[in-house]
């Protein structure tokens, strides 16, 4: 049971350290970045396409 119990400690901070990486990690990719969707429907559209706020869509013609 001595060389059992010895391996108690390094078995739990292994595992604690896991899952503090995995947390730390899906944090990390879920804070933004080039992935992340604009604010506004057609915030990354080069103003060619114009959509009212009754739904309504035009296309610019001198675009």
């Amino acid at each position: 049971m001595g060389n059992r119990s010895r391996l108690v400690w390094p078995i739990a901070a292994a595992a604690a350290s896991a899952v503090g990486g995995a947390v730390w990690s899906a944090r990390r990719r879920s804070a933004g970045g080039r992935h992340e969707m604009p604010d506004l429907p057609g915030a990354h559209e080069d103003g060619t396409v114009h959509v009212s706020p009754d739904g309504h869509v035009t296309v610019d013609p001198n675009a």
